[in-house]
């Protein structure tokens, strides 16, 4: 059981990343194994017989180093299970979570596609995924403790299985042109008490629930690579004949989907996606995969397709970000709050 917990078929035994564990390193993580093995033996981590098919709502967080005290505040809820997939020394013991430890690879969206790989026959009936920082309203470049929650969503939203009928939860709050590597930001997650928002997957109010478009020189989209190839070769699984791409996504990668939803995709689709996300630290698909996540679960509704979300004309000349001049944001807020 202890073998089975602290890797996967994917992970590279006693490796980060690229480089072999420092001798200071490996006594971590031998200290953590130990840790580990304490806490499975007294039933603190560890897998969970947890049958799928009955299981209503389950909360899957990527952690790293974030503070995740948060969660004792949701724990105990009824028919909600929480699995936490800790890529630190140490992993954190929390009542109530199963604490599960993982490879420091691939960013949040490598844990998403293990949880999916090694769970795709019991998979709850609703799997919310999420980073591990408390959810909290708004976004700013840079500031790890961003809840990245737009203004009129709560963390409750997400547990509520199939709201309005639907099979997948997203919240749409930025977009970005490939590649140009142009980024437009929804409103509600820079600013509050805007008109008309809330649990929709689009600003209800059009083009007009967005940023004008900006550009930033050393955003990860850009880190290199062609975001284009990676696209159509394993999202899309198309041909890449060189045209723009546009999409909206979650800012933040946290999304909620069904068990039916999920299984659009076969097992073998994510498992690609999970190898190529397994060799590196930061991979510059895991920046990418954060932009993809509603074309992975839908792929009867490409973005490379149509649209999803309606979205401002995107410029030749654009401001230089994050984000717009404060001038040019201040024009969308104003615009949207005179509708």
């Amino acid at each position: 059981l202890l073998k089975l917990a602290l890797c996967s078929p994917f992970c590279p035994p006693l490796q980060m990343g690229r480089a072999m564990f420092s001798a200071t390193e490996t006594m971590k993580a031998s200290r953590s194994m130990s840790r580990v093995a304490h806490m499975l033996s007294l039933g603190s981590i560890g897998f969970w017989a947890i049958d799928g098919t009955s299981l209503r709502t389950e909360v899957v967080l990527a952690h790293y180093n974030e503070d995740y005290r948060w969660l004792s505040n949701w724990t105990g809820r009824k028919n909600v299970a929480w699995t936490l997939y800790s890529k630190a020394d140490e992993i954190p013991y929390i009542s109530g979570v199963n604490s599960l430890p993982l490879s420091n690879v691939g960013r949040e969206s490598h844990t998403y596609l293990h949880h999916i790989v090694h769970n795709y026959d019991k998979l709850a009936n609703w799997t919310v995924f999420t980073q591990a920082i408390e959810p909290s309203w708004g976004y700013l470049i840079g500031d790890s403790s961003n809840g990245h929650m737009n203004d009129g969503v709560t963390f409750d939203d997400y547990l509520k299985p199939f709201p309005d009928g639907r099979d997948s939860f997203f919240i749409m709050t930025a977009s970005t042109q490939f590649p140009k590597a142009a980024q437009a930001t929804r409103l509600g997650i820079v600013a509050k008490n805007l008109p008309d928002e809330g649990t929709t997957t689009c600003p209800k109010r059009g083009s007009a629930g967005w940023s004008e478009w900006w550009f930033f020189p050393d955003h990860p989209h850009l880190k290199g690579g062609d975001m284009l190839d990676f696209y159509h070769d394993y999202i899309a699984l198309d041909k890449n004949e060189g045209k723009p791409l546009t999409l909206s996504f979650v800012q933040g990668a946290r999304f909620a989907a069904s068990r039916k939803r999920i299984h659009s995709r076969p097992r073998s689709y994510y498992s690609r996606l999970l190898v190529k996300l397994s060799k590196q630290v930061n991979p510059q698909e895991g920046f990418w995969m954060e932009a993809v996540w509603y074309d992975i679960l839908h792929p009867e509704k490409l973005q490379s397709q149509s649209a999803l979300c309606e979205l401002p004309v995107l410029l030749d000349v654009m401001d230089m970000g994050p984000y717009v001049s404060e001038s040019a944001l201040q024009r969308s807020l104003q615009a949207a709050r005179a509708r």
